[in-house]
């Protein structure tokens, strides 16, 4: 398969197609505890631009709590790298916006294969199976429907489509609220769900219009929890983080490093060790506080957040290797966390738009009217 090459200007291009920075900066005095509608301060810490990340893989785990003049864009199943900015990091100060790229729920990549793999009532799942798609995730509506009646759920998703704007206050495009009442219909019901955010204005407003997908007449009474701002695995700042991972020749800073740390470990003086990590995360916030939220919880992050968790969940198989072929977590998806009456713990990956994952270089290669080349035999 020959290699598709790019002048730095294409490289350029790229990178601004996936500058979709989240940002996430701290705020300044905050503390693991909830409020009910409440919204950080003033940030201390800027996330910086970061970058992004994904693979090719699928499937649930169970766990019990416990960048030269020209380059080449390789096949998706080649290592690479390239300038990106990830979500849930916030732009630094001199540059307080990011050339966001809008991607409707209908625009990114296809999920239209499904594996075979299905989720079994031999898992503690209920006897309806649930289909993962080629990506490895399943609708956040099968995931609910299937719920048993002694099991409690809660949807760690990231947030719907913003505004280009990087900051606290940024609202979410009107595609991105359009996309989260489009979820929030797929989980009609009377039953009342807890809403979990991490306080940020598009964590807020992604909560609020799956509310009213729902059918809710009141807006929810929404907890904000400073744990899921984006900075869980970090040891450093975001800004740190970025500028470690282009010292390391990574030209998608920050989001490439995070894919190659979720996948393949390293980087302790950046990163926790995932696992670990994420095991702390059930304990000190789900479980911790599961007993104060519904059956039913939507939990709206980051990317920089909801990533890893995911890749975590699926023990490495769901495909967000950015660093291979620039995958990344979509809008309004992320890992579903299944607890039962023993509180064992069992994860699923969930999508609630057409797909889990962005894919970045089919849209660059699209929009530049680049056939993607043919695979040898086909």
């Amino acid at each position: 398969m020959r290699n598709i090459t790019l002048s730095l200007a294409a490289i350029a291009s790229l990178a601004t197609i996936i500058s979709c920075g989240d940002s996430s900066k701290s705020p300044t005095a905050a503390k693991p505890s909830e409020s009910a509608n409440s919204r950080p301060g003033d940030p201390s810490n800027t996330l910086s631009s970061s970058s992004i990340n994904a693979p090719a893989e699928t499937f649930f785990s169970s766990s019990s709590i416990s960048e030269s003049s020209s380059a080449a864009i390789p096949h998706p199943a080649s290592s690479s790298s390239s300038a990106a900015v990830a979500e849930s990091s916030a732009v630094s100060s001199s540059s307080n916006s990011s050339t966001h790229h809008r991607i409707s729920s209908s625009s990114i990549s296809s999920s239209s294969s499904k594996l075979n793999s299905q989720i079994s009532s031999s898992t503690k799942q209920s006897s309806t199976s649930i289909s993962l798609d080629e990506n490895g995730f399943a609708t956040v509506a099968d995931i609910y429907h299937n719920l048993r009646e002694n099991e409690k759920v809660i949807f760690v998703i990231r947030h719907s489509e913003r505004e280009d704007n990087v900051a606290i206050e940024t609202e979410l495009t009107a595609n991105g609220i359009k996309m989260a009442q489009d979820l929030g219909a797929t989980l009609k019901s009377d039953e009342e769900f807890s809403y979990i955010t991490s306080g940020f204005v598009r964590t807020n407003e992604t909560a609020n219009n799956i509310s009213k997908g729902r059918g809710e007449k009141t807006l929810p009474k929404l907890i904000t929890n400073y744990d899921i701002t984006g900075n869980w695995f970090l040891k450093i700042s975001a800004d740190s983080l970025a500028q470690y991972g282009t010292s390391l020749g990574m030209k998608g800073g920050s989001v490439e490093l995070m894919a190659h740390w979720a996948y393949d470990g390293g980087y302790p003086n950046a990163l926790y060790e995932l696992s670990p990590r994420a095991e702390e995360f059930m304990q000190k916030v789900i479980l911790k506080n599961l007993p104060k939220w519904k059956r039913v919880s939507i939990m709206v992050s980051h990317d920089i957040f909801v990533m890893p968790l995911t890749v975590f969940g699926s023990k490495g198989k769901v495909a967000l290797k950015y660093h291979e072929d620039y995958h990344w977590i979509n809008y309004i998806a992320g890992l579903a966390i299944i607890i039962d009456e023993q509180n064992n713990l069992r994860y699923i990956p969930v999508k609630g738009a057409e797909s889990g994952v962005i894919d970045y270089l089919a849209i660059y290669m699209e929009e530049h009217g680049i056939k993607q080349p043919k695979t040898p035999g086909k």
